[in-house]
This record gives structure tokens, sequence and C-alpha cells, in this order.
């Protein structure tokens, strides 16, 4: 018969060290206390939505005026065509205008926002609508999220789908237009405006569309 081999331990050592792990056992409990509540909080966290604190400090110092504009180029680019101009677009009690004109200075589009509808001239003649962005896309061809424009031109607001860099600051973004088309964003550069950091350089994709954005000019005032 094989000779089993001798336990690791001898009952009289292990009656003898058990005084020793029962005064451990309230010690062992807190550690667990205290890694079961650092656990709940880390999972509390992750289903926190984002705050970009860059993104945050600029808004509210936006808020603080009531004009706000922008200055700039833009490039529609699609798989078969690609058209540059340039822009002026303001924001002004909640309401959008957008200028875009050829590097020559002829007018190309002109969109102005009313209380109830939305209106564009094109080649002198205009053209109304109830949403800008459908509006300047069945008559001119472009596709612009138009209505989230002081969201995406001055990277606030945004849904929580983001990427944000070392300074706060919104990277990338994507998020669904009125018309349930996804966007994508990308900010390449940010730059100091009068006292405020502001994307100079961003690129709106859907699809195969591509928006560059080039912004040379901010202008902020109250009325």
């Amino acid at each position: 018969m094989p000779v089993l081999p001798e336990p690791c331990f001898k009952a009289a050592n292990f009656t003898k060290n058990q005084p020793n792990m029962e005064s451990k056992e309230p010690h062992l409990k807190q550690i667990h206390l205290i890694l079961l509540m650092f656990f709940l909080f880390l999972g509390g966290c992750a289903q926190s939505p984002k705050s970009p604190v860059q993104g945050q400090a600029t808004l509210n110092s936006l808020n603080k005026f009531d004009l706000w504009q922008a200055r700039g180029k833009i490039a529609f680019i699609s798989s078969d065509d690609r058209q540059s101009v340039n822009f002026n677009w303001q924001l002004k009690n909640n309401k959008q205008a957008l200028t875009l004109s050829s590097f020559i200075g002829t007018q190309v589009l002109k969109m102005t926002e009313f209380a109830h509808h939305s209106e564009i001239i094109v080649d002198g003649k205009p053209y109304a609508g109830p949403e800008s962005g459908p509006l300047i896309e069945r008559i001119s061809g472009w596709q612009l999220p138009i209505k989230q424009a002081p969201n995406w031109f001055t990277a606030t607001r945004l849904d929580n789908q983001y990427e944000t860099d070392s300074n706060g600051n919104i990277k990338q973004a994507s998020w669904q237009d009125e018309q349930g088309k996804l966007w994508t964003i990308k900010y390449q550069r940010y730059r100091n405006f009068n006292g405020l950091t502001l994307p100079a350089r961003l690129t709106l994709s859907h699809q195969d569309i591509s928006i560059k954005i080039q912004i040379n000019a901010w202008h902020f005032d109250t009325q």
C-alpha cells in the first residue's frame, strides 16, 4: 500500500495559527470593502458623459457675446468634384447667416435664417425652406450640417462621441444631423483668437464627402 505524503501543515500548527488569522480577518474585510468602493466609483465614472474641459471654458466665455463671426476658406470635396470658396459665417441671436464667395469676390451663395424659415440666394434668385441644411443641399448640391455649425465651428456642445487632446481640446467627434446623416469632424489645429482657444483648421466628413475648413479670423461682440 503506498505511503501518503505528510500534509504541508500539521493540525497542531494550524490550531496555533488560528488566532492570528482571525485577528487579520477584520483588516482583510476593510481592504475588500475599500476595493469594492473603488471599482464602483470607476464604474460610475465610466458611465458619466465626458465634458471637455477646454471646450466648456470656451463655451462659458462665448455665451457672453450676442454675435459670433468667423471668416476663412471652405472646400467641398467628393469623389467626382472639388470646389473651394471663401466664407463668412455669423451667429446672432441664435440665427445664422452664411455667405460663400469666389476668390475674386463674386457671391456664390447667401443664406439667412429667420424666425420660422431659412432663405438662400443663388445667382440672384431667392429660395426658402424650413431648414437651412436641406435647403442648401437642394439648391446648391452641397451637403453641410449647418444646423450644428455653432457647435462644430467652436468645438463646443458636441455629443458624447469625441476624443480630446492633452489640453482638453476636442480633436475628433461624431454626431447625427437632423436628417440622420452620421458626420465625423477632425480638428487639425487650434489657435488663440483674442484670448480664446478656437479651431483654426478642421475637416467634416460623411461617407465619401469631405468639407475642409480653414478659419482665418474670429470676431465676437455684444449688442
